[in-house]
């Protein structure tokens, strides 16, 4: 079908599949139950949510805001809904700090906010006046919703928010024309059926999932919702995707090596298409993923509509960002604009439909990054430092700016510079990111207002936490006297010293393991972070170590190797947070297993009794007992 706005390729789909199955949300700790909705169901909930949205949307370009939980079934309907309603959408998602929720509908100026009661609440508390919209209440419609006069392919269709150099969210503005056409050529290449499952990895504040979104929607398969918890199971996430049955999925690369999945053919057969994407793909995750199954490697900001350039990655041979995708174009060009010979770096530049109008309320940026080349057309600037090889693949070298990837998020570090500088008692700041290969960490570096000055590293992580996403806070910040630069005056990234100590400089000592079950976690928690002293049993792996979800389930890998800790979980090492505590809930579970185990021995002890009759029905109830009530318990253990 050739469609024109991005809701008419669903349109198309439920007249073709209504009773299948197209968003399936599994069982979580939150939610005990499992939520399917078919695709007449959610063609029904849209419709009816465009209802009550219309009355609101007198022009184009209209924005709705959608602020609900990442595994509600509900954020597809409202994303729909705002679409056939003549609005674009874009999704913030609850996790984010206050004063970015505030920052973000202050700029996007939204009609409305689909959200539920405790999103109205949340809106009140941090004092946005806008109008809501609940996602529950809103009565049901069965007729369809008429078309906008005025809406056309050049219409806007979503809003997606990144971070700027300012430490402000910079909305990018994608329209109906450059969605479709990336959307139309994946149902024509990537080879997506009615029959797959398709995970939804990413938060649906993120362009990539809707990429992930329309894999399914655009063919009749179902979207499997992973809730924040899945996201980092780590080595349990093998597990999971053979119980959802997934055939398709589009994690970023560190995820991949998080799971510690040494032969994913033999693992995970079921797995036929593999996405990776959002951030560089390593040649031995390539190598090893990409046996048994298809394997396919994107590159593209969000500037451009989610993806720019693909390839096919074959074990062994050199992974490449690919070829443009249909409509895109790619160049390579030196500090001229002139495009440089093949194997020559230089920016890598992009053009064609699916480059984005720009950005919202910014149009000295808009012009600066969209620049219009004289022989070339309008292209949009990476900043990623490129070649092209002779066979017309593209391979991508690093940046050449202040933008940074880590654990598939795009931060600009002048942004969290900017904000660090705001906290007062600040004079200036700096950062960078240390480590290599997924030992990737973002640090920060302060020089006091006035020299000498106590500033406290823990203050200031504090402060940032409500000004900006988890992603973009430093594991460590320390003070120093001042900022290394180069001749010209401006700051040398390069020269900044390399973090050895914690954030808070010379470290207390640490708080010695008790038994040897506490110095097997402490020493686990050192590896899995990579860091050169010893942990205190006390010292909060996230908090004070500067862990994440991806060294979460490397330590969770390494204290499978033993026996006493091998049914530790991801989530535990979340609950528990440090090594005391991570024992402790090891001795918890040894307890009520040899528990259950005496219980069942003395349910079925041979007893001498002289009553055979109330023997035997003595020996019956606790045979029953056992069976029904401790062999359960036992099993689950």
């Amino acid at each position: 079908m050739t469609a024109s706005v991005l809701h008419d390729i669903f349109a198309d789909v439920v007249r073709r599949h209504p009773d299948r199955t197209a968003i399936d949300v599994p069982p979580s700790a939150h939610r005990p139950l499992r939520h399917t909705v078919t695709y007449a169901e959610l063609d029904r909930q849209s419709t009816a949510l465009a209802h009550s949205l219309s009355a609101f949307i007198e022009a184009p370009d209209r924005i709705v805001v959608v602020l609900l939980p990442r595994d509600s079934e509900h954020v597809y309907a409202a994303q729909l809904g705002a679409l056939k309603a003549g609005a674009a959408f874009t999704c913030v998602d609850p996790v984010f700090p206050d004063d970015q929720v505030r920052t973000i509908i202050d700029d996007a100026d939204p009609v409305a906010v689909v959200t539920d009661a405790m999103g109205r609440e949340r809106l009140a508390r941090i004092g946005a006046r806008v109008r809501t919209v609940d996602v529950r209440e809103v009565a049901a419609q069965t007729a369809p919703v008429a078309a906008p006069a005025w809406l056309t392919p050049a219409n806007l269709a979503y809003l997606i928010y990144t971070s700027g150099t300012t430490g402000r969210p910079k909305g990018v503005m994608i329209e109906h024309r450059s969605i479709v056409g990336l959307v139309q050529g994946d149902v024509a290449t990537i080879g997506v059926t009615p029959d797959d499952r398709v995970a939804q990895n990413s938060s649906c504040a993120y362009d990539s999932s809707i990429e992930e979104t329309w894999f399914a929607l655009a063919v009749g398969a179902t979207l499997v919702v992973m809730d924040d918890e899945t996201v980092r199971l780590g080595p349990d996430l093998p597990a999971w995707l053979r119980q959802e049955r997934i055939t398709m999925f589009c994690p970023p690369p560190t995820m991949l090596r998080a799971t510690g999945c040494a032969d994913p053919a033999r693992e995970l057969p079921q797995l036929r298409l593999l996405h990776p994407g959002g951030e560089a793909l390593s040649q031995e995750i390539a190598d090893r993923w990409s046996v048994g199954r298809r394997v396919i490697n994107d590159y593209g900001p969000t500037e451009t509509t989610i993806t720019a350039l693909r390839a096919v990655i074959e074990p062994g041979r050199p992974v490449a960002i690919g070829t443009p995708v249909p409509g895109a174009h790619a160049w390579v060009l030196d500090e001229n604009s002139r495009p440089v010979p093949d194997g020559t770096p230089g920016e890598l530049c992009l053009g064609g439909t699916g480059l984005a109008r720009g950005y919202r309320n910014d149009a000295a940026l808009t012009a600066r990054k969209f620049p219009t080349h004289a022989r070339l057309g309008r292209l949009y600037r990476t900043g990623d430092l490129a070649t092209r090889g002779a066979d017309g693949r593209f391979y991508s070298h690093g940046r050449i700016d202040s933008q940074v990837k880590i654990r598939g998020y795009r931060i600009e570090l002048e942004a969290v510079e900017a904000r660090l500088a705001e906290i007062p008692g600040v004079r200036e700041a700096a950062c960078t990111v240390q480590g290599e290969g997924v030992r990737k960490t973002l640090v920060g570096f302060v020089v006091p207002e006035r020299k000498g000055a106590a500033v406290d590293p823990a203050m200031l992580k504090a402060r940032l936490v409500e000004l900006l996403p988890a992603y973009m806070v430093p594991a460590q910040i320390k003070i120093i006297d001042r900022l290394p630069r180069n001749s010209s005056n401006k700051l040398n990234r390069r020269a900044l010293p390399v973090m050895a100590i914690d954030a808070h400089g010379e470290r207390p000592p640490a708080a010695p393991p008790g038994d040897e079950r506490e110095a097997r976690v402490t020493a686990a928690m050192q590896e899995a972070l990579g860091l050169p002293h010893a942990v205190g049993v006390d010292e909060d792996f996230f908090d004070d170590l500067g862990g994440d979800s991806f060294a979460s389930a490397v330590l969770v890998s390494r204290l499978r190797d033993h026996a006493d800790t091998a049914l530790l979980t991801v989530r535990d090492v979340y609950e528990a947070r440090t090594s005391s505590a991570l024992a402790a809930r090891v001795a918890a579970t040894e307890h009520i297993a040899r528990n259950a185990d005496a219980h069942v021995a003395r349910s079925t002890a041979p007893r001498a009794v002289g009553r055979p009759v109330l023997a035997t029905l003595a020996q019956a109830v606790w045979l029953l007992f056992g069976i029904l009530v401790l062999a359960p318990i036992a099993y689950v253990l």
